[in-house]
């Protein structure tokens, strides 16, 4: 694509030593602040459904993630082509249902199993001890509790959670309310509703991985 053949040979340029020096300044350490904000503006522009605001901050996500492939080239870290070639065979390996002779998959149930099983062959066991090792650290408490909360319940694994009156919240909307209010209420009384939802996140996954030991250690025998 010319475009994209134009991008890179801009990047280059910016690179190069009659470039830009706050270009060549930049490492992929200093630029995780850059990706983390451009990817919110990303989501931003969505949830706004302006497809304008969405192409541009989309184009400058995207200059992020070839930014770094080009300075990981730089750095001698990794090639350019080596990130694409890996991207590419993973989604076919990770798609045999389409790309392969896997078999027809049926459910969506089906279908999370498998990219479970197909990630836990990539990752080797001595890598991932748990199926919540893959779920970063980074994530915001909220985005990381629904990720933890999806792969225990495709484990298998049910976890009583606080009862209350939600029949209430049928949309979006009305969920977001609720969450606003409780958020209010830490605020009212001097507590961190990211912290309180990160510590009770913390014992749950730590008596999930407990489950997941003993459920190992019950198949092996």
């Amino acid at each position: 694509m010319q475009e994209f053949n134009q991008l890179i040979e801009i990047i280059e340029r910016l690179l190069a030593p009659e470039g830009c020096p706050w270009d060549q300044a930049q490492t992929l350490h200093s630029l995780r602040p850059s990706v983390l904000e451009e990817s919110c503006e990303v989501i931003e522009a969505i949830d706004l459904g302006n497809n304008s605001h969405i192409q541009e901050e989309l184009g400058d996500l995207f200059f992020n993630a070839v930014f770094l492939c080009k300075i990981a080239e730089k750095e001698k870290r990794f090639t350019f082509g080596a990130v694409l070639n890996e991207l590419n065979e993973k989604l076919i390996r990770r798609h045999p249902h389409v790309f392969g002779e896997g078999k027809k998959i049926n459910t969506s149930q089906e279908l999370s199993h498998q990219w479970e099983e197909i990630k836990k062959r990539e990752k080797g066991k001595d890598t991932r001890k748990s199926v919540l090792d893959g779920i970063s650290k980074c994530l915001p408490a909220l985005s990381r509790a629904q990720k933890v909360l999806k792969k225990i319940k495709n484990f298998g694994y049910l976890k009583d959670l606080p009862a209350g009156d939600l029949s209430c919240i049928h949309n979006e909307n009305e969920l977001g309310k609720h969450l606003l209010f409780l958020v209010g209420v830490a605020q009212k009384q001097g507590l961190d509703a990211e912290h309180a939802l990160r510590k009770t996140l913390a014992h749950l996954e730590k008596d999930f991985q407990l489950f997941e030991k003993k459920a190992f250690i019950n198949n092996e025998e």
